[in-house]
């Protein structure tokens, strides 16, 4: 059961500019619901003996109200350039099937999953990140920057907690746009950047 995965990620949701999610249960979205995509790339990972380096999972969902307040429903797309083995340890790792610290976060947050497509999924780093799923939807991020180019950054955000994220870079994620048959169609401003390592 023992599992290691880390890497690069990026989310982005239906709000404007700054989901207020991360900063707490007291937040409201835009919309008084808040749909979402977290895209993870998997530098560096094993589960059971099965090399899990280079597998991409997005992670897809909708939510009534805050993020906090649960209720949540969601889908994995993996890329279907994965094996059957690391497509099933991927799924079983971000959905908290196989336990650690997505058991209990979206344990928490999701009340129902559909069932896992794999598809193709493009993850792409660089001055203006970018994630597409084949038929689903996709992103070209623009982080924020000072006038002497420093990324915008926040930490000690509630929801940075939750998921075990130190410090992420704001991003405009205006190109982003999603649909899917059981959880909605949507388009927002709001897109982080940052880092994960998580095992069990």
């Amino acid at each position: 059961m023992s599992w290691q995965v880390s890497g690069r990620s990026m989310e982005l949701c239906s709000c404007r500019a700054f989901c207020s999610c991360w900063l707490g249960p007291e937040g409201k979205p835009d919309q008084e619901w808040c749909s979402a995509i977290f895209g993870f790339e998997v530098e560096s990972g094993n589960s059971d003996g099965i090399n899990l380096a280079g597998g991409k999972v997005v992670f897809m969902a909708h939510w009534p109200g805050n993020f906090f307040a649960g209720n949540g429903r969601a889908r994995l797309f993996i890329d279907d350039a994965a094996s059957a083995d690391q497509r099933r340890e991927l799924e079983a790792i971000f959905s908290g099937k196989k336990g650690g610290l997505l058991e209990g976060l979206f344990g928490a947050v999701i009340s129902s999953w559909h069932p896992a497509k794999f598809s193709k999924v493009e993850i792409k780093w660089g001055d203006n990140p970018q994630v597409r799923v084949d038929g689903v939807g996709a992103a070209s991020l623009k982080p924020f920057k000072d006038a002497t180019g420093k990324s915008t950054t926040v930490s000690g955000a509630a929801a940075q907690g939750a998921f075990q994220i130190d410090s992420m870079v704001l991003a405009d994620g205006k190109e982003s746009g999603w649909s899917d048959p059981d959880l909605g169609e949507w388009k927002g401003d709001s897109a982080t950047l940052h880092s994960f390592s998580w095992a069990a």
